[in-house]
């Protein structure tokens, strides 16, 4: 297990992705803000193991 900080809070479930070219997974999270929050962004977050 593992924890990062996003630029601003996120709302969404986590995507998993698997390249059919590289057979490399990554694990991604949208996070725009939170509502009761004056922090507001456009991110989309990609995370990996290192090769």
């Amino acid at each position: 297990m593992w924890k990062a900080r996003l630029p601003v809070g996120a709302v969404a479930a986590p995507l998993i992705y698997k390249s059919p070219a590289t057979g490399k997974q990554y694990v991604l999270i949208s996070a725009g803000g939170m509502s009761h929050s004056p922090d507001v962004g456009d991110y989309i977050i990609a995370y990996a193991l290192p090769d």
